[in-house]
């Protein structure tokens, strides 16, 4: 079993002297397999090669999945994976994905770095400079560096769009599918439109509920992971209030399904987001709280790292 000194890192007094803010940290981008639906119960849960052997956190709609990743299901309990080379996988044993780990084409990438910010010159890519094209939720368009799309681009894209509307998903899982695709062409404004188009959705200007409802099915819309991956779109384009709101929302979420992966990784969202090193260095400690319990040592040392560079001290 692997082991953490959890009460060590805990005890760390912080020393680094830098200036307040995060950077992003590129590393290696690794293909990531998107679950687009948990079916016929909620008995689904996930263990990674960083965690404990014996650490396991629900599975839920929303969430990447490295080759790598161990799914373990009970009863009739399916997994429906769209593979990072758009093919459609419908697991419904324990075992890794099993989707392609050496795709010569891959469109997804893991995204559970817990240091990631995103990069300020952030360019946005659309099929229309014309503004009354964006959707509503943009509230700056003028703000950004925008770039249409070149017929090349176009032409890749509407044929990846038509393999995924070919699929036969449901609304919800077919919204996520683009959604992560636009995405990772940098077409950010489609990408939160189109996440923002779901009439479930939770924790929006309009409907601020966060809640699980159903005891017996993990719906996309009631799944932390998707709050992460929106606030994550929110961010990239500097609307922090509306990205604060996605993630508390993958909080709430994630604290009541007892999941402290996503709980964790929206705790160290929200604090590399936070302009305040207080309120920064408690929500570190929180995302280290979750990521002890599945002791995950890569993880909670990564934040903890990012918690020096910002110049926090974590409690003795």
């Amino acid at each position: 079993m692997r082991k953490l000194a959890f009460m060590a890192i805990i005890t760390i007094i912080i020393l680094a002297s830098v200036p307040v803010g995060v950077t992003a940290q590129q590393g290696d981008l690794e293909p990531a397999h998107l679950v687009l639906s948990v079916d016929n119960g909620i008995d689904a849960r996930l263990n990674r090669m960083d965690w404990d052997v014996n650490a396991w956190a629900p599975l839920f709609p929303a969430m990447g999945v490295r080759s790598s990743d161990y799914i373990e299901l009970a009863g009739r309990t399916t997994v429906m994976v769209l593979c990072s080379d758009l093919t459609l996988l419908d697991q419904r044993g324990s075992e890794v994905p099993r989707c392609d780990p050496y795709a010569s084409e891959t469109f997804f990438f893991y995204l559970d770095d817990p240091t990631w910010t995103p990069d300020e010159s952030t360019e946005v890519v659309v099929s229309s400079a014309d503004p009354a094209s964006f959707p509503p939720e943009i509230r700056d368009p003028g703000a950004h560096n925008l770039r249409e799309l070149s017929d090349s681009e176009r032409s890749d894209i509407a044929a990846q769009v038509d393999t995924i509307l070919g699929l036969g998903l449901s609304s919800d899982a077919e919204a996520f599918a683009l959604s992560s695709l636009f995405r990772s062409y940098g077409m950010l404004f489609d990408a939160i439109g189109t996440l923002t188009a779901l009439p479930d959705l939770q924790c929006t200007e309009r409907n601020r509920t966060a809640e699980i409802t159903s005891s017996d099915q993990r719906t996309l819309t009631e799944s932390p992971a998707l709050y992460v991956r929106l606030g994550e779109l929110y961010q990239m384009i500097g609307q922090n209030e509306d990205a604060n709101r996605s993630y508390e929302c993958a909080v709430a979420l994630g604290e009541s399904a007892g999941d402290p992966a996503n709980t964790a990784l929206a705790y160290a969202r929200l604090a590399n987001i936070s302009e305040d090193t207080a309120e920064a260095t408690q929500l570190y400690q929180l995302s280290i709280n979750n990521y002890a319990m599945l002791l995950a040592i890569n993880d909670a040392n990564a934040v903890l790292e990012v918690c020096g560079l910002r110049n926090c001290t974590l409690p003795q």
